[in-house]
Formats: structure tokens, C-alpha cells, sequence
């Protein structure tokens, strides 16, 4: 992901606030996520464009960069709870849903400099003219009821009203025996081992049509 050069990368003001440009739905999201100890990065579809904390200066262009925008893709700073929220409300919205999700890296990107990689929380679907307004609201009560049942301190507020230093959740904090138990299990190719134990733990991102997500 390319962010544009005069972003503030490091240090963020107001990253729930911005996203009422869009509406309510993502505005709450954001704050949501930020209460999860996470971060509403970024989201393209045929609806919205290129919206998210990352990509804020596309809320006032018409059209990003000239490009259409088709699939349905989310990106959402790693936690747990998170997780957590993201496989229920995919439960809540149903298999015709044609979602998927996943933990993938993403790499941050600035004038061709890189910034980092980042663990992430992805959300994607292959239907180019996907509708993800019904499932925006799924996530959204769905976080809301995940922070009111572990009593969120409100760091969002603290970070709209102060500012905040974005930080990334790396691939170093993982538990050493669950990545190398997941190695293992990818590795295996009999045909009898994978009726026993499944199959790979990866899984190929699904296709997006979406235009390139640079913000230069």
C-alpha cells in the first residue's frame, strides 16, 4: 500500500472523526477498532472508493486516482479481539455472503521507500460489484457488542481528542510453536495426511479487481 507523502504516518489526529465523511457506519468501526486495540487502515468497493485511515485525502476526490474500484477489500490493524469480531460477524452475515478473511502482512510503502510491514486482519471478497453496506453494519454491531462485554477503557476518545502514534502489531510477537506447528502442516503432501489433518493453513487471496491502491 502506497500512502501519500505529506500523511502523517507516524503520529494521527482525529482517525475516528475522518471517517464521517463516509458515514456513520465507518466512523464507528474506526473508534471500534482503535477501543480493540486496533486501527481501521483501509477499505475499497464500487461504493465507497478508497476510504480508511490511511487513505483519508480520497474522502474529498470523486474518483482516487482515476480508478475503479471493484471487489470488496478491508484492511484492519491486528488484534485478537478483532479476529475474533471478524470471524462472528462473517458467521452473522452468512456463507452467501461471498466474503472472506484471513491474517496476511501488508507492506507500507512512501515515494518508494518502504515503511514496514504490518500484520493484518483481511476481509475480501471476489464478487467485483459486491454490496458491503449490509455487512458494514454487521461488523459494526458486532464490535460494539464485543467492546460493551469486555469494558473498553475509550481509547478512542483519547486518540481523536489528543492524537495517537500509530503502531503495528509484527509477525515476531506470534507464539514460535503455533508458526512453526502451521509450517508443518502446510508442508505435508500425502493425500492421506490431508484427509486426517486438513488442508493447508494458507489460503491464496482471492482475486481483486480493484485499481492499484496507491495514493501518491
Amino acid at each position: 500500500m502506497e500512502i501519500s507523502p505529506c500523511f502523517p504516518f507516524g503520529k494521527d489526529y482525529q482517525p475516528v472523526s475522518v471517517n464521517r465523511f463516509h458515514d456513520d457506519t465507518l466512523k464507528s468501526i474506526a473508534g471500534s477498532c482503535i477501543d480493540l486495540d486496533s486501527e481501521f487502515f483501509f477499505m475499497a468497493s464500487p461504493q465507497t472508493g478508497c476510504v480508511g485511515n490511511l487513505p483519508r485525502e480520497n474522502f474529498f476526490r470523486y474518483q482516487p486516482d482515476g480508478a475503479l474500484n471493484l471487489g470488496f477489500l478491508m484492511i484492519l490493524g491486528y488484534s485478537e479481539k478483532v479476529e475474533r469480531a471478524v470471524i462472528l460477524s462473517l458467521g452473522l452475515s452468512g456463507p452467501k455472503s461471498g466474503l472472506s478473511a484471513g491474517i496476511t502482512a501488508c507492506s507500507i510503502w512512501c515515494r518508494g521507500i518502504f515503511e514496514g510491514a504490518a500484520k493484518v486482519i483481511a476481509v475480501a471478497g471476489d464478487d467485483p460489484f459486491f454490496d458491503g453496506t449490509g455487512y458494514l453494519h454487521v461488523l459494526s454491531r458486532v464490535l460494539n457488542d464485543v467492546k460493551g462485554f469486555i469494558g473498553s477503557p475509550g481509547q478512542s476518545y483519547y486518540a481523536e481528542k489528543f492524537g495517537y502514534d500509530r503502531f503495528f502489531m509484527s509477525w515476531e510477537n506470534d507464539n514460535p510453536y503455533d508458526i512453526a506447528a502451521s509450517r508443518v502442516i502446510s508442508e505435508f503432501e500425502l493425500d492421506g495426511t490431508r484427509e486426517i489433518v486438513g488442508g493447508s493453513s494458507r489460503e491464496d487471496f482471492p482475486p481483486f479487481m480493484g485499481a492499484s491502491v496507491s495514493l501518491q
